[in-house]
């Protein structure tokens, strides 16, 4: 073509069929080459011919390649489910552990809160008794003088 964009290039075997379909509508060239160690003096035969035009369709190989390409995706489909179920499963026992968390935390709260209720008792009973004990203390002095 003359845009310099090359539909197909391959080296091919040395005897067989080659070919190919343009996707491309226009004008097409073709350029081969042969590639040969021996001295220049080799004679080459070549036979070319070019079928231009539609050809018919290989349905059946059409058939094996939608169905190869479906059962791919039904494959990844499957694996898109299995993904979202994991996924799932790892959100709720994310918000499981969140409300347990949530509530140790909120019983540690509360223990620290009956420590604190608890200190403070036993501190204004710790009070009352030193100052009971020391009136006490001092009303017996003053009997024994």
């Amino acid at each position: 073509m003359e845009s310099g964009h090359s539909v197909v290039r391959t080296r091919g075997p040395f005897d067989g069929k080659f070919t190919f379909t343009a996707h491309e509508a226009g004008d097409h060239s073709i350029c081969l080459s042969a590639a040969s160690s021996s001295s220049a003096n080799t004679h080459i035969k070549l036979y070319l011919d070019i079928v231009v035009g539609s050809t018919r369709p290989n349905i059946e190989q059409d058939r094996s390649h939608v169905s190869s390409l479906s059962s791919k995706i039904r494959d990844l489909n499957s694996k898109l489910d299995d993904i979202r179920r994991e996924q799932q499963y790892q959100r709720e026992r994310e918000a499981a552990y969140r409300d347990l968390s949530e509530d140790t935390n909120s019983r540690a709260v509360w223990y620290s809160v009956l420590q604190i209720g608890v200190l403070v008792a036993t501190c204004v009973w710790q009070l009352r008794h030193l100052k009971a004990s020391r009136a006490f203390s001092l009303a017996s002095t003053s009997l024994c003088d």
